[in-house]
């Protein structure tokens, strides 16, 4: 099964623009999907707080963006992950709450009835992507479905960042071939995430890249690295491996 034969489509992503980055030309094509959004899209640490009056604000216009941006894909709609206590999950902090993040996750994808479930791969670039690599593996285990991951950044052995490309080659891999028609829906559908504009700017729009996914090890990765961004992400590095591997091997 290629992605895009997908019938219904699962995109869990952690937060609203990930979607329209990496699968903005898939989600035209597919015949209904569902987006669901791991976390809430609001950072502590940054001063976003400074410019939206508080990271609540900041993050309910974050959830306006991506509801504009999804009405432009065909018979595309949205999902958040909820807490049980019906709260969402904070940015940055996903890897602390594995075991009711997935339970919510297979809960809205038993409602849903997907026949396959796309998310990011692990890359090592966001923690929060990593994580839902992580979350979408185990939803489709439990479920049965086809899963395929997607590449957005990292940075390689200099520090440079990579954009949409996979950090080690596998078979099965392909790239979407999109129509002028689709690539202008896509900026659409970006041009929607104002604030996000400055990342948005740094992706090719004509770029999408998708594969079946392979075994992981979470918890012992092949390689040494702090997630970027600030003093917190680097300290939660070892937090999250530790609790990758023992969600992978718990659950």
């Amino acid at each position: 099964m290629l992605v895009e034969d997908a019938k219904r489509l699962l995109v869990f992503v952690a937060h609203p623009d990930d979607e329209s980055i990496g699968c903005g030309v898939l989600l035209q094509r597919v015949p209904a999907a569902l987006v669901v959004f791991a976390v809430d899209g609001a950072p502590a640490g940054y001063g976003i707080e400074g410019k939206f009056g508080s990271l609540k604000s900041y993050s309910a216009e974050r959830f306006n963006e991506a509801g504009r941006a999804l009405r432009l894909a065909r018979n595309s709609s949205f999902r958040r992950l909820n807490t049980r206590s019906g709260t969402y999950f904070p940015d940055r902090q996903l890897f602390a709450h594995l075991e009711e993040a997935a339970d919510s996750l297979v809960s809205i994808a038993r409602v849903f009835l997907p026949d396959a479930i796309v998310s990011h791969s692990y890359e090592g670039g966001h923690i929060d992507h990593d994580a839902c690599y992580l979350l979408a593996k185990h939803a489709a285990d439990t479920l049965s479905l086809e899963h395929f991951e997607f590449p957005l950044y990292w940075k390689d052995e200099t520090g440079q960042d990579v954009f949409q490309k996979f950090r080690n080659t596998q078979e099965g891999e392909i790239s979407l071939n999109p129509s002028q028609t689709e690539i202008a829906t896509k900026n659409k559908m970006l041009a929607e995430y104002q604030t996000q504009r400055d990342i948005v700017a740094m992706f090719s729009t004509n770029v999408e890249k998708f594969r079946p996914v392979r075994v992981c090890e979470y918890g012992e990765p092949s390689r040494n690295f702090s997630y970027p961004g600030t003093w917190r992400s680097r300290r939660d590095s070892r937090s999250a491996l530790q609790r990758f591997s023992e969600f992978r091997h718990g659950r």
